[in-house]
């Protein structure tokens, strides 16, 4: 039977592989470095866990993480935002239908191309971003309660390593 541990991840019986194991999954690449197969097993799963916790449906986080990128961004193309979140313009392009209906985002003319429009957020959008950042950062305050300042400050350290190190690959 499969039990999970105290932190919600799933615990195999001994002598039972785990789907993702090198063994069941058959990557080389795996076998060759399980510490990075495991790596991305953790990664995957703060990943996962985080989601599951954030109130709200897969929809509105969707929504959330364009109104983020445009936050930070500041006024551009529809097809930029895309770029930028790693989605094809098709995906975000009824997101972006919703959000302009209920007035978290505006377009307003390019001024350097008069056939194109730019996407900025507005104040209800800005809104809508801090509300959600703000319940991040209550379950990660939750989840970090316990652990001491060293070993916050080592997860950060490193975490903005493996983020940079990302950027340059």
């Amino acid at each position: 039977m499969i039990s999970t541990t105290p932190q919600g991840r799933r615990k195999w019986p001994e002598g039972v592989l785990a789907p993702s194991s090198p063994e069941v999954s058959g990557s080389p690449s795996d076998a060759a470095r399980p510490e990075l197969a495991e790596l991305a097993n953790a990664l995957r799963d703060v990943v996962m866990a985080a989601r599951r916790k954030a109130p709200g449906s897969m929809h509105d986080k969707s929504v959330v993480a364009l109104l983020a990128q445009l936050m930070r961004s500041g006024p551009i193309r529809a097809t930029e935002l895309a770029d930028q979140v790693g989605l094809d313009i098709s995906t975000i392009s009824r997101h972006l239908r919703a959000l302009e209906l209920e007035g978290h985002i505006a377009r307003r003319p390019d001024s350097t191309d008069g056939r194109a429009t730019l996407l900025a957020i507005s104040k209800s959008g800005k809104r809508v971003v801090e509300l959600a950042r703000e319940q991040r950062l209550a379950i990660l305050a939750s989840a970090l309660d316990d652990w001491s300042v060293v070993d916050q400050a080592e997860l950060i350290r490193l975490t903005r390593k493996l983020a940079d190190s990302l950027e340059t690959v």
